[in-house]
């Protein structure tokens, strides 16, 4: 912060011929002279003003965002939009930078990790205060309960241990006979949901969707479920 310095000199002139009085006679001020000599119109030393105090005044907090699967197809998206609205955002996935070349990846931080393995990214969580999960994939039933449930599961755990404030979680809305076929895929969503729910009572939501339709879907996230962050 730059200071302000304030220093004034003030000089008085020599006033003669101002008036004259009834006789004729001029008045000046050569005149003015007290008892010992010194002229009483003449200031000694210019009036000063000390300098103005330098007040240190703290940057506002700074929110993070975390985004989990922030090199995928819905996590590539809400990265970019996230730091469009002004907040520093990391990516945690198992490959660890994106190959998108677009200047908005350079502004990222990007991690890589296992959420499977909450040794391999824990640091990651580091000065957190909002998570967003985006992970999930397809296979095997089995395969799908360990994506879309269990590293999940461990994510919301171990960001709730860390004392991120806030966690997101992209799940999956029902979809009739699809919830059959990928039964795995749903019962991990619903395990992720419970979990999420009950670490999170007040801090954590859940964003299900049918179809993502990756910059509208963003948008949405965003808008609807980080109001605290103060978002522009």
């Amino acid at each position: 912060m730059s200071r302000l310095i304030h220093n004034s000199k003030f000089f008085v002139s020599r006033l003669s011929n101002i008036a004259a009085s009834r006789n004729g006679r001029f008045l000046s001020t050569e005149s003015d002279k007290t008892t010992d000599g010194k002229d009483s119109n003449k200031v000694e030393e210019p009036f000063k003003v000390e300098e103005a105090e330098t007040v240190d005044v703290p940057p506002p907090p700074t929110e993070k965002l975390l985004v989990l699967g922030g090199n995928g197809f819905v996590g590539s998206h809400v990265c970019k939009e996230a730091l469009d609205r002004g907040l520093a955002v990391a990516s945690l996935s198992r490959s660890g930078r994106s190959s998108i070349q677009e200047p908005w990846a350079n502004r990222m931080t990007w991690h890589q990790g296992n959420l499977l393995s909450t040794d391999s990214w824990k640091d990651a969580l580091k000065g957190v205060t909002s998570v967003i999960s985006c992970v999930g994939g397809f296979g095997s039933n089995s395969y799908m309960y360990k994506i879309n449930g269990t590293a999940n599961i461990d994510a919301i755990r171990a960001a709730s241990e860390e004392g991120v404030k806030r966690f997101v979680y992209i799940s999956a809305a029902d979809y009739g006979v699809v919830n059959y076929l990928l039964r795995g895929y749903y019962e991990g969503k619903r395990a992720a949901e419970t979990e999420l729910l009950t670490r999170y009572t007040y801090g954590g939501e859940v964003f299900s969707y049918t179809i993502p339709s990756n910059l509208h879907l963003a948008n949405k996230i965003l808008l609807a479920y980080l109001p605290s962050l103060h978002l522009k």
